[in-house]
């Protein structure tokens, strides 16, 4: 029966597997600073809670281009009231102001100073769901300076769906325009002074989307009668005052609704139909004018869902999809041919919103690893996309791995949108830029530099060999792969550390038939390979030298984490025992004295909460600090120091920075 240990046991020497453990190091290396071999029984010193500063997500429900240059979005966030984005050259630059209201229903802006905004007030949660009271439709003819209130109701928004719609406006010049807001549409001719109710002379009509292409012209599909088995598209010519039937549909196996009705010109439009039992939707288009509709193809519309569709012209269109709870990923498709067939075209997987500007310039709001939403466009119809919003390329945040020559220089691999992105930091991570993309591999790993101009990186690409190693001489610009037979035969399948030491020492800490050290001596030309554990238990590596580091694994499914130094000089060294239901998500020691620890704490009275252990001596003894219950950290990548005061945290949701040594820390935008 396992005795639990609630404290830390000071370092046990052991000798176990040590030569194997270590491998053949290339020359004398300096002797590990010893540490203490009482067995005394110590306890973690408990050190105060941390200070986090975590970004608060946002959502960017709506956005409108009314040309390539001059575009709107709307930021939207829970604590706060809502701002509008705006940009005169093409996403570049952005400027902030203030929007009134809580919640965006939608935006639609005529040109580069005259636009609406459709939004809700005095909002509150009940049992998980959204009610607000007030819906207001705002005008503004100074880009968003100022706004006034055109429009005002009480509220019977639905807000139960996930990712809804948000095409409730539709203005053709400053005073011709339809809203659709609790389930009615209202018309105006005098820019939104007075609104009349549409009235369709069919019974049990309810619309569902419109679109108007011209003053006095619209098209509106919606659902007939009260058991959702019909759908019916009706038109007008005179500006609501009569209504003509032109599509007539009946459900056959589940409820029937509609997407969205959109036209690129007066005479050729698109509608998506929503069989909502079955997860699929029909694509029709006219190019009449709605007098013939002719069925392109069925399309899966649940899971993931549509949430936005655009025709530029009688071919080509796109339409944008989110996984919601999944199986399958959403994105950007792409037709052009009508919508008879269609083609992803976005890396992104998490799409919100999509707008066809023009053939060439396609922009789309993206769910980000960070909780909030970013901005993307493509200049070329969807071949290559570049983030936008927060941040304008060259400019980015990198996402999978950094590595940090000295204080202020480092590099960096991954972005929200690519994962085949290089970036560098020359201010000590307060900004990075894309200095390369490297599009031929699916993903970057891991990156390592040993001087300001060379650097290493492990790539994977979906063909034999997978894993590949890269190395670049002009610091990071230019990458060529290093031939080696050797790493192709050993079956790695995932590398959870990487480290070179010079033009010719490297090391790497992976999952292949069990946990292993592989060693180069000549530039990962030939690999040496150190088998750890038989069991792919949960462990990581903190690589000190070529043959030194530190081994933090946990031995058993609950409980006993021990943390391990092997030395250069072939021995073994159990540093620390510790008998909790902690995972163990990093260890990083910048010396021989500075180490830092991360873990989960399954046993935290407010949940699970990630805490921080430090030590300054090599070990002997470590400081405990909690961090605060809302600091939310996903899949922790690794944790780094470039001295004793300046460090970093990288995981799922971006990097959070230290300049107090770790008692504070920030989330970087």
């Amino acid at each position: 029966m396992r005795i639990r240990r609630r404290h830390f046991k000071a370092a046990v020497l052991v000798s176990i597997l040590a030569a194997v453990l270590t491998g053949c190091a290339k020359g004398a290396e300096p002797a590990a600073a010893a540490l203490s071999l009482a067995d005394i029984p110590i306890k973690p010193q408990q050190g105060k809670e941390l200070t986090w500063n975590g970004n608060i997500p946002y959502d960017l429900p709506v956005f409108d281009f009314v040309d390539s240059k001059t575009g709107f979005a709307v930021k939207e966030r829970t604590d706060a009231q809502l701002r509008l984005l705006s940009t005169q050259d093409g996403g570049t630059h952005w400027q902030e102001q203030n929007l009134p209201g809580k919640y965006i229903r939608s935006l639609d802006f005529i040109n580069a100073k005259t636009g609406y905004a459709l939004v809700e007030d005095n909002c509150s949660s009940s049992a998980g769901q959204l009610q607000c009271k007030q819906i207001s439709l705002l005008k503004t003819g100074d880009g968003g300076s100022s706004w006034m209130t055109k429009w005002k109701s009480e509220s019977h928004e639905d807000h139960s769906q996930g990712t809804p719609i948000l095409h409730k406006l539709s203005f053709v010049n400053e005073k011709s325009g339809a809203m659709l807001v609790n389930d009615r549409l209202l018309l105006t001719q005098d820019g939104g002074n007075h609104f009349q109710t549409a009235v369709f002379g069919m019974k049990d009509f309810k619309p569902v989307s419109t679109s108007f292409l011209k003053s006095g012209t619209g098209y509106v599909v919606g659902t007939v009668g009260k058991d959702d088995t019909r759908l019916a598209v009706v038109k007008t010519n005179n500006g609501g005052r009569t209504w003509s039937k032109q599509l007539d549909l009946s459900a056959k196996d589940s409820p029937l609704s509609a997407f969205q009705i959109q036209f690129a010109s007066e005479n050729t439009g698109w509608l998506l139909t929503n069989e909502k039992g079955m997860l699929s939707g029909d694509v029709y288009r006219t190019v009449d004018g709605g007098k013939h509709w002719t069925k392109m193809s069925t399309q899966r519309t649940g899971r993931p869902y549509v949430n936005g569709i655009q025709l530029i012209d009688g071919n080509t269109g796109v339409i944008s999809l989110h996984p919601g709870a999944g199986p399958i990923e959403g994105g950007i498709w792409l037709t052009k041919d009508g919508g008879r067939s269609f083609t992803s075209v976005s890396k992104a997987v998490a799409v919100n919103q999509v707008q066809m500007v023009s053939a060439k310039a396609i922009w789309a709001a993206v769910d980000g690893m960070n909780g909030s939403d970013f901005l993307i466009h493509s200049n070329d119809g969807g071949i290559s996309w570049q983030e936008s919003y927060p941040l304008s390329e060259p400019n980015g945040s990198p996402t999978k791995d950094i590595a940090f020559i000295d204080l202020q220089r480092g590099f960096g691999i991954g972005t929200q949108l690519d994962s085949g992105k290089v970036l560098k930091t020359i201010d000590g991570g307060a900004s990075w830029k894309i200095i390369a993309s490297l599009d031929s591999y699916i993903r970057l790993e891991k990156i390592s530099f040993v001087s300001k101009k060379e650097g290493f990186m492990m790539a994977f690409r979906d063909k034999d060999p997978q894993h590949v190693l890269l190395k670049t001489q002009d610091g990071g610009l230019t990458w060529h792969e290093v031939s080696s037979e050797s790493l192709n035969k050993l079956g790695i399948s995932d590398v959870s550390a990487f480290r070179f030491f010079d033009t010719n020492h490297g090391v790497l800490f992976a999952t292949g038939e069990g946990k292993a050290i592989y060693r180069t001596s000549d530039g990962g030309k030939t690999w040496g390979k150190t088998l750890v554990s038989k069991e792919n238990s949960e462990m990581q590596v903190s690589l000190a030298s070529y043959s030194s580091g530190w081994l933090l694994k946990q031995t058993d499914t609950k409980g006993s984490i021990e943390l391990v130094r092997f030395g250069a000089d072939h021995s073994e060294e159990t540093v620390l025992t510790l008998d909790k239901d902690w995972y163990p998500d990093a260890v990083y020691f910048s010396d021989e004295t500075h180490g830092y620890m991360l873990f989960e704490d399954f046993e935290a009275k407010d949940g699970v909460i990630t805490r921080l252990l430090m030590t300054a001596d090599g070990g002997r003894t470590w400081v405990d600090h909690p961090f605060p219950a809302d600091a939310e950290m996903v899949d922790v990548r690794s944790i780094g120091f470039s001295d004793p005061q300046h460090g970093w945290i990288q995981f799922l949701q971006g990097t959070a920075v230290t300049a107090d040594g770790g008692l504070s820390w920030s989330v970087q935008q």
